[in-house]
């Protein structure tokens, strides 16, 4: 497996440094700093779409759970309701007595 892995590493470097040595460009890699340069902001406005996308789906994603969690009420207890409205939206019963909340 590692032998495979290698060798399908090591091919195409293999063929493109032929091809380098053979079309006489090894020195003309000097002379073309402006399509380096245009590469280079390519590859950065690439990796900038994809962590937008991550961060798209990870916000999302987070977004998701926490509504999740408010459904599932876990860890709410019926005291933390403080006023007549959230008592009664949690589907609980509001005492005008005791302006608690009660189950």
């Amino acid at each position: 497996m590692t032998a495979v892995m290698t060798v399908a590493a090591l091919v195409p470097l293999l063929v493109a440094a032929v091809w380098v040595a053979a079309s006489g460009r090894a020195l003309r890699f000097v002379e073309d700093r402006r399509g380096i340069a245009l590469q280079t902001v390519i590859i950065i406005v690439v990796l900038i779409a994809i962590a937008g996308g991550v961060a798209t789906v990870l916000i999302t994603r987070g977004g998701d759970a926490v509504n999740e969690i408010d459904r599932t009420e876990i860890g709410v207890k019926v005291t933390m309701y403080t006023n007549e409205a959230m008592c009664e939206a949690a589907g609980k019963k509001w005492s005008h007595a005791t302006t608690h909340c009660w189950e």
